[in-house]
C-alpha cells in the first residue's frame, strides 16, 4: 500500500485578510505605559541590549536607579525609562 499526497488538500490553509475577516489582526503593538513600574522581564523588550547590561548600567548610573520593593523584587519607573528611551544621554545621574 502506498501512501498519497493529495496536493488539493495543503496541510497549511491560508487566509486571506479582507474585511471579511472576523479573526483579529495579530499586529498588535506592544508599547510601555507611561505610568507605573516594570520589572526586568517586563523592560527587556524595549532594550537595545540585554538583562546584566540592564543591571550593570543601573549600578554605575547609564541607566535609571530602580525601585527595590521588595527583599526579592525591582522594579523601575516606567517614566524614567522613558525619558531614558527619549534621551539616553540625559540619564547619566550624579546621585551614583
Amino acid at each position: 500500500m502506498t501512501d498519497h499526497i493529495n496536493i488539493d488538500n495543503p496541510v497549511i490553509a491560508f487566509t486571506d485578510n479582507t474585511s471579511s475577516s472576523t479573526e483579529p489582526t495579530i499586529t498588535s503593538i506592544k508599547h510601555l505605559p507611561t505610568q507605573g513600574m516594570s520589572r526586568a522581564t517586563q523592560l527587556l523588550p524595549f532594550l537595545p541590549f540585554g538583562s546584566s547590561t540592564l543591571w550593570a548600567w543601573s549600578r554605575n548610573g547609564l541607566f535609571p536607579a530602580p525601585v527595590k520593593l521588595s527583599p526579592t523584587m525591582t522594579a523601575w519607573r516606567n517614566s524614567d525609562v522613558i525619558d531614558w528611551l527619549n534621551n539616553p544621554a540625559s540619564a547619566i545621574s550624579s546621585e551614583v
